[in-house]
């Protein structure tokens, strides 16, 4: 079994899932992942925390703004040259 540290591939792996559990755009196998080591590190759920409140907090206070048309054409441009 691999160390619990920060370098550890498990922790590293969980803190890239952050953003996209907050956003609900990862998978069910990237959520039992997360479920299953994040609890190994309190310091993981505590940012998973604090990051979600502070999301939340800047929606409720923001709302949801669409995106500006100039940004939405831009990735429409890089998305048919890719």
């Amino acid at each position: 079994m691999e160390p619990l540290t920060k370098e550890s591939t498990q922790y590293k792996r969980c803190m890239e899932l952050l953003p996209l559990l907050i956003d609900e755009q990862a998978t069910s196998e990237d959520l039992d992942f997360f479920l299953k080591h994040s609890v190994n590190w309190p310091e993981v759920q505590d940012c998973y925390k604090k990051e979600k409140a502070f999301r939340e907090a800047i929606i409720a206070k923001l709302g949801i703004m669409p995106a500006p048309e100039e940004l939405l054409e831009s990735i429409r441009q890089h998305v048919v040259r890719a």
